[in-house]
């Protein structure tokens, strides 16, 4: 159990450190699209999309997602971190929990010069775009800073 905590809180601690990630989709075809992202404390994603867009139409018909984390400006030499995830992605429809989320956007992803969220019921009632949670079903994180022998560790059935 300490491990897994242990394992839980690093992912979480490098999940903090970025904000793109790649977002991989299988509807009628592969497709995948790079969006930004927040995170919660259970380790879930959420980002923004418009409904139209090619990933979103996939989600509809799959909403088995996999999700690729990597800061692109890491050298190839030591050392190297990045995550994969394997989950399930649904809309947000929950006022409350929109809230969150567009507090947590205006902070790490707006910015001073983004796009800020402030109105969720507006948000929703629009119909233009989702927040898209994936929930985690395995992530794998891979860091030779942490496991230089090993280098990746494993968590699945993510609560």
């Amino acid at each position: 159990q300490l491990a897994y905590m242990n394992l839980k809180k690093s992912i979480d601690v490098y999940l903090a450190t970025q904000r793109l990630m790649s977002v991989a989709t299988h509807g009628t075809s592969p497709w995948i699209a790079n969006v930004y992202y927040v995170h919660d404390k259970n380790l879930h994603l959420f980002f923004i999309s418009k409904k139209w867009r090619e990933h979103c139409k996939a989600i509809e018909k799959n909403p088995h997602v996999a999700v690729a984390i990597a800061d692109s400006h890491q050298p190839i030499y030591k050392p190297q971190k990045g995550i994969q995830y394997y989950g399930i992605a649904s809309p947000v429809l929950d006022v409350n929990k929109l809230t969150w989320v567009f507090n947590l956007w205006n902070i790490r992803i707006a910015g001073k010069k983004g796009e800020r969220l402030d109105n969720p019921k507006q948000f929703l009632e629009s119909g233009a775009a989702n927040v898209y949670e994936i929930s985690p079903k395995r992530i794998k994180f891979f860091n030779t800073e942490l496991w230089p022998k090993d280098q990746v560790k494993i968590l699945n059935q993510v609560e």
